[in-house]
């Protein structure tokens, strides 16, 4: 079988109640714990929260893992197969047969969906149900009852299964004729080069003295370093712009109450900056920004319209924040080293170890966002496991910090490790499209409502986007080995800096509390 392969599940139920349940029985357990160790003789004190959190994440892993080993349809190069407990079809491409008929609905509707069937008779039918409940069972082609499946890739299987049975005929002819192909003009090649033009004169170098030569290039650079200056300020001010004020100042608000005025300016001096750096590599690399989003107790967020094009372009996104934030410790660490003031160095000491918590490789976090990049560029399976252990060393750290705060980071990051997986996941089935360039939003649209929705439908656009984040994701260029090498250096030697800095003004007060966190 193909190394290349994709593969498409049923939509998972939802998972509330036996998260609930979960988080309930773990709380109960912990709290039995907590009751049997006073009596004992011991503290009676145990992390109740801690124990719903596990409670919580271990059914979820049940259900997962249930969902895991369920109903699961793999498509390669060679054919498709439907596994579960046992073989319910396989087949070559061209040995399936595709129809398509209605089904009674739970609530009274009319469902399509389609039916593949292999030489021995064995059928699979499978639909886009979009929440509507299941339908009916329908007759397979051997005459018994065969379940219809909710699949919410499911056309993304139906255009595999039109590209490569094949089954043109699905389409409507204007969507099914291939598309016109380019004819270059006459003499012009794609990447030649164009010779100079009949009577141009190429200019020739010009002797000029040392101290003109050098006062030029000193204008030069100037020049150069002005204009550099003042695009960051541009940037800066249109990142401004972009900040929701509401949200920054209630960030704001609770700092200050939670801490003073003084420490609540310097710490949004620090995420603006960091956050900044974001923005300004996201502006350079092309993407588009959507704005920079201040989170109380949490920090703050640059959120861009865009997905990484390449591996290359997440890992630098990601450590130019905790760069342009290690940057301006320099300036409080600077002011401390001529004044003598412990408070510069204590500010110096807290924005380098923000910076240095945001290298932790844990997902949202700058540092996951790197590791993703090095582990996604061997292959996607490593990829989503480094993702998956960063998620449980963030559990395990806030346990033993009992930083609380780290766990709801740990949340947002399964978040994103969710949608991640399933845009990966289409990516791999998008590659598997003999001719993918005949396949445009219109023909997925159409595929999608010869199997559920009809066009226009509230949850197009959300197919459409994670249609076009997959097609992204399939595209992303992994690092080279080059790369890798040198971006590991970069993180490896900022993490470095800062961890040298916090600890050089450790006998200092207000900077050895920092200190003491990395103890």
């Amino acid at each position: 079988m193909s190394l290349a392969t994709a593969s498409f599940r049923p939509a998972q139920g939802s998972v509330a109640r036996p998260m609930l349940l979960g988080g309930g029985a773990g709380l109960f357990l912990a709290l039995v714990w907590g009751l049997l160790d006073a009596s004992g003789g011991g503290s009676g004190q145990f992390p109740v929260l801690l124990g719903a959190l596990f409670g919580a994440l271990a059914a979820w892993v049940a259900v997962a893992a249930r969902h895991a080993r369920g109903l699961r349809v793999v498509a390669d190069e060679e054919g498709l197969r439907v596994l579960g407990p046992d073989e319910r079809l396989a087949a070559r491409w061209d040995g399936l047969r595709l129809g398509f008929g209605f089904a009674a609905g739970g609530r009274g509707n009319v469902q399509r969906y389609a039916i593949v069937a292999d030489p021995r008779g064995r059928s699979f039918a499978f639909a886009d149900l979009a929440g509507q409940g299941p339908c009916q069972p329908v007759a397979g082609a051997d005459g018994g009852p065969v379940e219809v499946v909710d699949l919410p890739e499911a056309p993304l299987l139906l255009g595999l299964l039109v590209q490569r049975c094949p089954a043109w005929q699905v389409l409507p002819p204007e969507l099914a004729t291939p598309p016109a192909a380019v004819i270059p003009a006459p003499g012009a090649e794609a990447g030649a080069a164009t010779a100079p033009a009949a009577g141009m004169r190429l200019a020739a170098p010009r002797a000029a003295g040392a101290g003109v030569g050098l006062l030029a290039l000193a204008v030069k650079l100037g020049g150069k370093l002005l204009g550099a200056l003042g695009k960051v300020g541009a940037t800066a001010v249109k990142a401004a712009k972009g900040t929701h004020l509401g949200w920054a100042a209630a960030s704001a608000a609770t700092y200050s109450v939670l801490f003073s005025w003084k420490f609540a300016v310097a710490i949004m001096l620090q995420l603006f900056v960091h956050e900044y750096g974001h923005v300004h590599a996201m502006r350079r690399t092309g993407m588009k920004v959507r704005g920079m989003y201040f989170i109380p107790l949490l920090g703050a967020a640059a959120v861009t319209e865009d997905q990484f094009t390449s591996r290359r372009q997440q890992a630098y996104v990601a450590l130019n924040g905790p760069v342009w934030g290690s940057l301006l410790a320099l300036l409080p660490l600077s002011l401390w080293l001529i004044t003598g003031e412990p408070a510069f160095a204590a500010v110096a000491a807290w924005y380098a170890l923000i910076n240095l918590f945001n290298l932790l490789p844990i997902l949202p976090l700058d540092g996951g966002r790197v590791m993703q990049a090095f582990a996604f560029s061997y292959s996607s399976g490593l990829g989503l496991a480094v993702s998956v252990l960063g998620l449980f060393g963030a559990v395990l750290l806030g346990s033993q910090l009992g930083f609380s705060l780290i766990w709801i980071l740990a949340a947002l990051g399964a978040m994103e490790l969710l949608s991640e997986a399933r845009a990966w996941a289409g990516a791999r089935a998008l590659r598997l499209l003999p001719e993918p360039s005949r396949f445009g939003p219109t023909h997925w649209v159409y595929l999608r409502a010869v199997l559920g929705p009809p066009p226009g439908h509230p949850s197009e656009r959300q197919f459409l986007g994670a249609l076009a984040r997959s097609e992204r994701a399939g595209r992303a260029e992994p690092l080279t080995s080059r790369q890798m090498l040198l971006w590991g250096l970069a993180y490896a030697g900022l993490a470095l800096a800062l961890v040298l800095l916090v600890w050089a003004m450790r006998h200092v007060p207000g900077a050895d509390v920092a200190a003491g966190m990395l103890e």
